[in-house]
């Protein structure tokens, strides 16, 4: 239970450096290509035509604002 309590008094009064990594009005692709760069250290991300047309139907149903 100290643990706990240690944990819980550093959130509590510990300044948060919260940074993202991508902005909410960028594309779906280009949000998961910044992940995969970002977080990931990819050097890119190799889209197929199927996950192109899924981000595509997701896109236009409205879901390109969302977060991934």
């Amino acid at each position: 239970t100290e643990l706990a309590r240690t944990v819980a008094d550093v959130i509590e009064h510990k300044e948060a450096h919260f940074k993202p990594v991508y902005e909410l009005d960028m594309s779906l692709k280009e949000k998961i290509e910044a992940v995969a760069k970002k977080i990931y250290g990819a050097d890119g991300v190799n889209f197929d035509s199927a996950a192109l047309k899924n981000i595509e139907k997701l896109e236009a149903l409205g879901f390109g604002k969302l977060s991934v």
